[in-house]
């Protein structure tokens, strides 16, 4: 998941717990109680205020809709987490670095979500806009989809064996659990139904090219590695209808102009990665951020 798309995600308010605290963000540093906000209980002198309890009563609800407890049962929950919070700081456990971490994770959390909501969570557009960004992904979407598996390895003298014994009558499916690296090796390499505009382009093209039940008599390269593939099966791609996915073009809009700002950030912020390269993860999929948010139906 891209940093916009958690982003929105943030937004939505799908990422669950993520406000579900006892104000661990701020254990070290207890909150001063709003002047506008009464305090309704004290823990070893630490105001708990009508704001902190309205709030918690929010996400428990959230959380737990079918549960339904009183004002005074609420409160003493919340009562119990504070002294629970104040054991856990008086035993150091907020120092801990792993905890730490996590406490500031999830006050990054609150924030995110705070200010996308704020700037992105009345955002609505036209069915103008909406049909338009449906008219484009499903004019991009592609005819036809496909059902194929895979053997990945990492050596084209690997793949050029696979094949020959694939030639001399060998089963797809025992080959790629035997010597295949990728993640669908444990089930025969099968990938599913997909579109060629899915995969990365070397593989998407070697499909393209296989009649049904053919595999590849030569390996394909990809960034990931060497590639056998099986075409199993081929069929048409119906678009679902725009009012049955116009709230996920919603959704997918919304996303987009998320990610814009954080482009827009981006671009004013200075930003030094140190981490060293690595690997890319073995799978044949793209890697690219952008999903559509019109999934094929079929007839």
């Amino acid at each position: 998941m891209t940093y916009a798309s958690l982003a929105l995600v943030l937004s939505l308010g799908l990422l669950g717990g993520c406000q579900t605290k006892t104000d661990s963000s701020k254990s070290s540093t207890p909150s001063t109680p709003a002047a506008s906000s009464p305090t309704v209980a004290t823990v070893n002198g630490k105001a708990i205020t009508q704001a902190d309890l309205n709030a918690y009563r929010t996400v428990r609800a959230a959380q737990l809709p079918n549960v339904k407890l009183s004002e005074k049962a609420l409160l003493q929950e919340l009562v119990d987490m504070r002294l629970l919070e104040q054991a856990a700081i008086a035993a150091g456990i907020n120092k801990q670095p792993s905890i730490h971490a996590k406490i500031e994770q999830q006050r990054a959390n609150t924030l995110i979500e705070a200010l996308l909501q704020q700037k992105f969570g009345a955002k609505k557009y036209s069915d103008a806009e909406l049909k338009q960004e449906y008219d484009q992904l499903t004019a991009q979407s592609g005819q036809e989809e496909y059902k194929a598996a895979h053997i990945l390895v990492k050596t084209k003298a690997e793949a050029e064996k696979i094949i020959a014994d694939l030639n001399k009558g060998a089963n797809f499916a025992t080959l790629a659990k035997k010597y295949s690296t990728a993640p669908s090796a444990s089930k025969g390499g099968e990938l599913g139904w997909f579109t060629a505009q899915t995969m990365v382009p070397p593989f998407a093209a070697a499909v393209e090219k296989l009649k049904k039940g053919e595999y590849t008599k030569t390996p394909v390269h990809t960034r990931f590695g060497w590639h056998v593939i099986l075409l199993q099966n081929t069929r048409k791609v119906t678009p679902p209808p725009f009012a049955q996915v116009k709230s996920r073009i919603q959704t997918l809009l919304t996303q987009q102009a998320i990610e814009k700002y954080v482009q827009s950030l981006q671009s004013k912020a200075k930003i030094t990665i140190d981490l060293p390269k690595t690997a890319p993860t073995a799978s044949a999929t793209s890697t690219s951020g952008h999903t559509s948010a019109v999934a094929p139906s079929h007839n």
